[in-house]
This record gives structure tokens, sequence and C-alpha cells, in this order.
């Protein structure tokens, strides 16, 4: 499998830009929720990706720094 990279959207942002056409979210109370969710996602999807090699991993959409650093 050649080589891929992964694209992690993160829609908390400090405050929604007009410009900006990602969906985001400025409430971020439910961020604990959505980062177990992402977990449980990515454990449902490995096997089928098991002989894929990512060699690039963005995090984008929102600002991914709003994420306590535990949950990054």
């Amino acid at each position: 499998m050649p080589d891929a990279g992964l694209y992690i959207h993160i829609p908390f942002c400090e405050k929604k830009c007009g410009y900006c056409d990602f969906y985001s979210v400025t409430n971020r109370e439910r961020q604990e929720e959505f980062v177990s969710g992402l977990l449980r996602e990515i454990e449902l999807l490995a096997p089928q990706y098991r002989h894929w090699r990512f060699d690039t991993v963005f995090f984008g959409g929102g600002t991914p720094t709003t994420l306590p650093l535990k949950a990054l």
C-alpha cells in the first residue's frame, strides 16, 4: 500500500471566523465526548487500514489546540 496522509477534523474554535467554510463550533463543552467518539471510530476502522502506512497526520478544521494536551 502506498504512503498516505491522514486528516483528522477537530471542529472546536475559540471563535467562528466569517471567512471559514469548515464545520466548527465555539462551544467546547462536548470536547471529551468528541475525543472519545473519535478514538472509538479509529478503533473500529483500524483493521481495514492495517496495511496502510500514514506518513503524515494533519489535525485541522477548527483550532485543534483548543483541546487539552492530553486529548491531543
